[in-house]
């Protein structure tokens, strides 16, 4: 039972670095901070279904890269939207930033992905986010890349983006979008962990 006021806690994906878990003693599941942020409303479903279409358009072109969606809402209007179109391309985040311009400032963008958070063939797509100051950022599923792991998500609650985790049928459709690529991670995660 929580205390009137507490957040709900939920059982987490298992998708983060070790270090970040908290196991309830009480309930023996996993509860990492992800699952303590804020709720997911309606609205934000529609919009991540619409950064789902999008990822979609580029399903099987992006490896070794996941194929990820992301819109951009202000105000209840869409003012950006883009997807990751194959490897070496910038990401999803950064189309639909370019898309929005300044009405980026104060918006939600929805990501099918957990922004990265590392310098590869592309920067980091956290700290774009960051820069285009966003208020809010619907996360579909989180990164098992160890060079990613919540180190995304970190970076945006650290600038004081809120961040928000879908749950239910869409983050599943998140997850399933990319499962391959999921896999790979996990194993890669696993095999970091080892040494």
């Amino acid at each position: 039972m929580h205390a009137q006021g507490a957040p709900k806690m939920q059982a987490c994906s298992g998708i983060h670095r070790p270090t970040l878990r908290l196991y309830s003693q009480q309930h023996r599941l996993c509860v990492c901070r992800n699952s303590l942020r804020g709720a997911v409303t309606d609205e934000d479903r529609a919009y991540m279904r619409r950064a789902l279409e999008l990822a979609k358009k580029a399903e099987g072109k992006t490896f070794p890269n996941p194929a990820v969606g992301c819109v951009v809402v202000k105000d209840g209007r869409v003012v950006g939207e883009g997807f990751h179109p194959k490897a070496g391309k910038p990401h999803a985040e950064v189309y639909a930033l370019r898309g929005a311009g300044n009405q980026a400032e104060g918006a939600t963008a929805y990501v099918t992905l957990e922004p990265c958070n590392h310098h590869g063939r592309t920067p980091p797509c956290s700290r774009a986010l960051v820069d285009a100051r966003v208020a809010r950022v619907v996360v579909g599923v989180g990164d098992p890349n160890p060079l990613v792991a919540s180190e995304g998500m970190a970076t945006l609650e650290r600038a004081g983006i809120q961040v928000v985790i879908m749950d239910g049928l869409e983050r599943e459709a998140c997850y399933d979008l990319n499962k391959d690529f999921m896999e790979r991670m996990k194993a890669a995660a696993a095999m970091a962990a080892k040494s």
